[in-house]
Formats: C-alpha cells, structure tokens, sequence
C-alpha cells in the first residue's frame, strides 16, 4: 500500500520543510512517521541510491509535534486501504 503514496506527497510543503528541519528527504520523513506510528514500512526500489535513502532514517526522531502534524494532514489514499478492503 504505498506510504509515498507513488510520490504524491513529496512535494507537500509541510513535509518538506520538516525535511530541511532534520536534513533528511521527504521520503525519510514520511518513513520515519511511518515507522514511529508502530507500523512496518514496505517500501521498494531498484535504485541503488534509493535504497540506500529508504534506511538511511535511524538518526533521527520526528517530535510529538511534528508527528501530529504529519498526521492531522488531508492526503487522498493510493490504492485500497489494507484495514477495509476484502483481498
């Protein structure tokens, strides 16, 4: 179930500047919150660089704040949700 939503949030303004804040990637961001909320992210690429982008998110922590923000925020789903949908 795509947590970059196929790339749909990366140029979201909130998320980028609490990129800039940490000196990470919006894709580091979004799988750090992820992460932070308790849930696996399967996220997947061929790209050498991108793979190494997609774990390089163990030096930082977002903040309470910033957690509810990210989480507060109004995105269209990508794809069915897991928790509604009959497989």
């Amino acid at each position: 179930w795509s947590p970059l939503g196929r790339g749909n949030v990366l140029d979201n303004p909130l998320l980028k500047s609490i990129a800039t804040n940490h000196g990470k990637s919006v894709v580091q961001v979004v799988i750090r919150w992820v992460m932070q909320t308790g849930v696996l992210p399967l996220v997947k690429s061929v790209t050498p660089s991108r793979i190494k982008e997609n774990v390089d998110v163990f030096d930082f922590e977002l903040s309470q704040q910033e957690m509810l923000e990210i989480a507060s925020m109004k995105a269209d789903r990508i794809g069915a949700d897991p928790d509604t949908c009959d497989f």
